[in-house]
C-alpha cells in the first residue's frame, strides 16, 4: 500500500493543502460541545472501509477505489489540523471543516480517474514481466486493482507466486475461476421403447438459445471459434445498454460486461476487439468512447488489457444501437 500511496503523492498533497486551507480559513465557533457530529460518521466510516480492506471484503477494483478515498480523506483532516493549529492555536472550529469535503472529493475523483489507471497499468507490467522471466504466458496473470488473478496452473508455482507476492504495489493472489454458467436440471433417464420401423428419426437440432449454447461449452479454455460463439451468445442474451447519449457503464452494463469477462478468461491467445455502437445518427466518438469504457471495465475486472482493443463500430445500427460486440481475432 505504500507503493500505491507514494505514487498517489500529489494528489494526496493536494488534499492535504485543501485541508490546511479549510482549517485555517475556518472561524465558526462549535455549536454544541465534544466532536462534531459529521466528524464522527466520517470517521466510523472510514475505520470501517480500512477494516474491509485489511479483512478481505472490498477486493479487485473496489479495494483500489477506497484505498485511495481513504487516503485522500486521512490527508485532508490532517491538512485541517495542522492548518487550524498554525493558524488558530485551536481545533474548536472543526465543525466548518466539513466545507472542505467537497474540493477533497473532486481531488479523489480526478485520481481515481487518472492516476489509478497509470499505476494499475505499471503493476501489471510488473507482474507479467516476472511471469515472462520464469517462462510463463503472460496472459496467464492479470490485475484486478492491486490484486493479481492468476490461472490455477500458474497458482502451482510456488517460487513465481512468491516473486510476484512481494513486488511492490501487489496486495494478494487469487486463483482465477472458470465461469459459472446456469444449472439444468438433470434429463430423466429414458424408458426403452421398441422402435417403430416407419418412423422418421429427426436429426438432433443445435441449440439457439444462447443460455444453451454457453451451457454447451467444454470446461477449459476455449479456441478462438468456441470462444466468438460464447461471447456471441452473451452479447445476445445479456446485451450491454448504455443510457441515450452516454458512455458511462451502468449497472446494467457491469453485469452484462461481468458475464463476458467470465468469457474472455477463457480465451487465451487471442485479441478481442471490443466494438461499441454509438446512439442511432450519432457520431462515431460516442461509439469509441462506449467502446474504451467497456475495455476499460474488463480490463480492471481482471481481463488483461493487452488482449483488449476498444474500437468505435463505424455503422450505426437501430437494433444495435447503445451494444458492445466482441470480435474474437
Amino acid at each position: 500500500m505504500l507503493d500505491f500511496y507514494a505514487f498517489l503523492w500529489p494528489w494526496l498533497a493536494a488534499c492535504l493543502a485543501v485541508g490546511a486551507a479549510t482549517g485555517a480559513l475556518a472561524t465558526q465557533p462549535p455549536s454544541r460541545k465534544g466532536p462534531a457530529r459529521w466528524l464522527i460518521w466520517a470517521g466510523l466510516a472510514a475505520l470501517a472501509a480500512a477494516a474491509a480492506v485489511a479483512l478481505g471484503a472490498a477486493q479487485g477494483a473496489i479495494s483500489i477505489h477506497v484505498e485511495s478515498a481513504l487516503g485522500c480523506f486521512a490527508a485532508f483532516i490532517a491538512g485541517c489540523g495542522l492548518g487550524a493549529y498554525a493558524f488558530r492555536k485551536s481545533f474548536s472550529a472543526h465543525e466548518r471543516w466539513a466545507l472542505g469535503l467537497v474540493p477533497a472529493a473532486l481531488i479523489w475523483l480526478g485520481a481515481a480517474l487518472v492516476a489509478q489507471p497509470a499505476y494499475e497499468s505499471g503493476l501489471e507490467k510488473r507482474v507479467t514481466g516476472l511471469a515472462q522471466a520464469a517462462g510463463v504466458d503472460a496472459t496467464a496473470v492479470s490485475l484486478a486493482g492491486r490484486d493479481v488473478v492468476a490461472t490455477p496452473a500458474v497458482a502451482e508455482k510456488a517460487d513465481l507466486m512468491a516473486q510476484i507476492a512481494a513486488a511492490p504495489g501487489v496486495r494478494r493472489i487469487v486463483a482465477a475461476q472458470g465461469p459459472q454458467l446456469e444449472k439444468t436440471e438433470p434429463a430423466p433417464t429414458p424408458v426403452e421403447t421398441k422402435p417403430d420401423a416407419t418412423a422418421t428419426i429427426p436429426a438432433p437440432a443445435a441449440p439457439s438459445d444462447p443460455k444453451d449454447i454457453l451451457a454447451a461449452l467444454p470446461e477449459g479454455d476455449l479456441d478462438a471459434a468456441a470462444c466468438q460463439r460464447a461471447l456471441d451468445a452473451v452479447a445476445a442474451s445479456e446485451p450491454v445498454a448504455f443510457h441515450a447519449s452516454r458512455a458511462t457503464v451502468n449497472r446494467r452494463a457491469a453485469l452484462a460486461l461481468d458475464k463476458a469477462a467470465l468469457i474472455i478468461r477463457r480465451c487465451p491467445d487471442t485479441t478481442i476487439e471490443v466494438r461499441g455502437h454509438g446512439d442511432e445518427g450519432a457520431a462515431d466518438a460516442l461509439s469509441q468512447r462506449r467502446a474504451t469504457a467497456a475495455e476499460r471495465y474488463l480490463r480492471r475486472e481482471g481481463v488483461a488489457g493487452r488482449r483488449l482493443v476498444a474500437v468505435g463500430c463505424c455503422a450505426q445500427d437501430e437494433r444495435r444501437a447503445g451494444a458492445i460486440d466482441y470480435i474474437v481475432r
